[in-house]
């Protein structure tokens, strides 16, 4: 049996949440975020905190998007090469999402 190809989680390439715990050098260090609350595409791993978080020598990735109606998302899983996480309305964001 020839097991199935292993996806490559999109990176973040870039994230201007400069208050975020994950947050250094507009680099995310959390392992693997998660987004979207099904209307809106927060980055649900945001954590205002004065505790700095995630480990500095990983570049943060898109574990989980919940954004089934993005052009990128295929089983709610996120496909687009790489994502840009920032402000938009007042709050953090993939601003990467596209409505399909």
């Amino acid at each position: 049996m020839t097991a199935a190809p292993v996806m490559q989680l999109p990176v973040i390439s870039e994230c201007s949440a400069e208050s975020c715990a994950y947050n250094s050098d507009h680099t995310c260090h959390a392992a693997a975020i998660t987004v979207g609350d099904v209307s809106d595409p927060v980055c649900d791993t945001f954590l205002s905190a004065d505790v700095r978080g995630g480990e500095p020598s990983v570049t943060g990735r898109v574990g989980a998007c919940k954004m089934a109606d993005c052009r990128h998302n295929s089983g709610l899983e996120c496909h687009a090469p790489a994502i840009a996480v920032g402000s938009e309305q007042e709050q953090v964001d993939c601003l990467t999402y596209e409505p399909a």
